[in-house]
C-alpha cells in the first residue's frame, strides 16, 4: 500500500558541522517515504551543502546576521502557509523553539532540554550529551516517524555533477588546520611540521578553509612560500567545491570541525585532531577509514568546555601543543598498509 505525501520541516541554524550531522535524518525520512516532500531551514552559509540536492523539496534561509528577528517573522508567515505533517527542531534555543510553534503541524519535535520544550513541542526526547555520537541524538528526534529499518546513521551530502576543481597533482593529502574556536586548533607550528613532513614523504597538500581563514593563512604559508608541493584553497571555494578536493584526496586532517563531517558526508578517510574537546561529546568522524588524534599526554583541564574557547582558560593550551609527528603520521601509515 502505498503511503501517503508527508510533509516535514527540519530546523538547523547552526554552524555548518550541525547542519551536515542532520543529514541522517533526512535521508531517514527520504528511504521511509520517498514521495515525501522535506523543507530545510538553514543559515545562508549552510544552503550552500544543499545546491541541486535530489530530494530537498525547498531550502529556506534564515538571515540571522542583519534584522534577525525581523527576518524570523518573515519566515513564520512565509510557512505558516504549509501544513507539516512534523516540524523538528535540532536546536535548544528560544527563538527556533517559538518558531516551530508557531507553525501548522500536528507533531512538533525537539529535545526536552531545548528552551521552553513543554510550551513550544508536544515530542520532546532527551538529548543525551556525552553518551551518543550527535547524530544518534538527531535520530531520536524521529524514532516515532519512521521505521527502524529506515534509519540510515552516516551523514551524507551529494556533489552535483557541474562541481569540479583544478587538483592538486596526486597523490595529495588536504589539511585544515582552522576552527571557529582557538582551542579546537593544534597549534600551527605543529601543523606546519606535519605539511613539512608530508612533502617529504612525497605528497602534495591541499590547505583548507574558509573566507574567515584568510588572515590566519599568512604565518602558515610564510613557512613554505613559493613551495611547489602546497596547494592554498583557503576562503577560494565553496563548501561542495571543499566538498569534491577531500573527495579525491588521499586523507583529510582537520581539528574537531566542520571538515571532519564533511568527509564523512562522502565516506572519505579522515583524521581528526582533538584537543580542548574530547571524542565523548559525540561529533567523532564518521567514515569508514576514521582515525581519531588526542593530546599524548593527560590534562586534568581537558574539556574545558562544551565547545571550546578563543582563548586557553589557563592561558597555557597544552592541548593544542601535546601532539607529536609520529601520532598524526601514522594515519597514512595504516592506510598505506591497507592498500598494499
Amino acid at each position: 500500500m502505498q503511503k501517503s505525501k508527508n510533509r516535514y520541516l527540519l530546523i538547523q541554524t547552526a554552524s555548518i558541522g550541525d547542519v551536515i550531522l542532520m543529514t541522517p535524518v533526512m535521508e531517514s525520512l527520504h528511504k521511509d517515504n520517498p514521495e515525501a516532500e522535506i523543507f530545510v531551514l538553514v543559515n545562508h552559509r549552510a544552503a550552500e551543502l544543499f545546491d541541486n540536492h535530489p530530494f530537498i523539496t525547498k531550502v529556506i534561509i534564515w538571515n540571522k546576521k542583519n534584522k534577525k528577528y525581523r527576518n524570523l517573522w518573515h519566515l513564520i508567515l512565509k510557512l505558516r502557509h504549509y501544513n507539516f505533517t512534523a516540524v523538528i527542531n535540532f536546536q535548544r534555543y528560544l527563538s527556533t523553539g517559538f518558531l516551530m510553534w508557531c507553525m501548522h503541524s500536528k507533531k512538533k519535535i525537539t529535545f526536552k532540554q531545548s528552551t521552553l520544550s513543554c510550551l513550544f513541542a508536544n515530542e520532546t526526547y532527551e538529548h543525551l550529551w556525552n553518551q551518543k555520537h550527535e547524530v544518534d541524538r538527531n535520530l531520536t528526534l524521529i524514532q516515532n516517524l519512521v521505521s527502524s529499518d529506515s534509519l540510515i546513521r552516516r551523514p551524507h551530502l551529494y556533489i552535483a555533477e557541474n562541481v569540479k576543481v583544478l587538483l592538486p597533482p596526486t597523490p595529495y593529502i588536504c589539511i585544515s588546520p582552522y576552527s571557529l574556536w582557538n582551542t579546537k586548533q593544534m597549534v600551527i607550528w605543529r601543523w606546519i611540521d606535519l605539511c613539512e613532513n608530508l612533502i617529504k614523504s612525497g605528497y602534495n597538500v591541499a590547505v583548507l578553509g574558509g573566507k574567515e581563514d584568510i588572515n590566519k593563512n599568512n604565518l602558515f604559508f610564510k613557512e613554505f612560500e613559493n613551495d611547489e608541493h602546497l596547494y592554498d584553497f583557503v576562503g577560494k571555494l565553496s563548501l561542495l567545491e571543499t566538498l569534491y578536493v577531500i573527495k579525491h584526496a588521499f586523507i583529510t586532517y582537520s581539528n574537531d570541525s566542520a571538515i571532519t563531517h564533511l568527509a564523512s558526508s562522502i565516506n572519505a578517510p579522515i583524521a581528526t585532531i582533538f584537543c580542548s574537546t574530547v571524542p565523548s561529546f559525540g561529533f567523532t568522524p564518521l567514515s569508514d577509514k576514521s582515525f581519531i588524534i588526542e593530546p599524548n599526554i593527560e590534562l586534568l583541564c581537558r574539556p574545558c568546555g562544551m565547545h571550546g574557547y578563543q582563548k586557553c582558560p589557563k592561558n597555557l593550551f597544552i592541548c593544542g601543543n601535546s601532539f607529536n609527528i609520529d601520532q598524526l603520521l601514522e594515519p597514512i601509515k595504516i592506510l598505506q598498509s591497507d592498500a598494499q
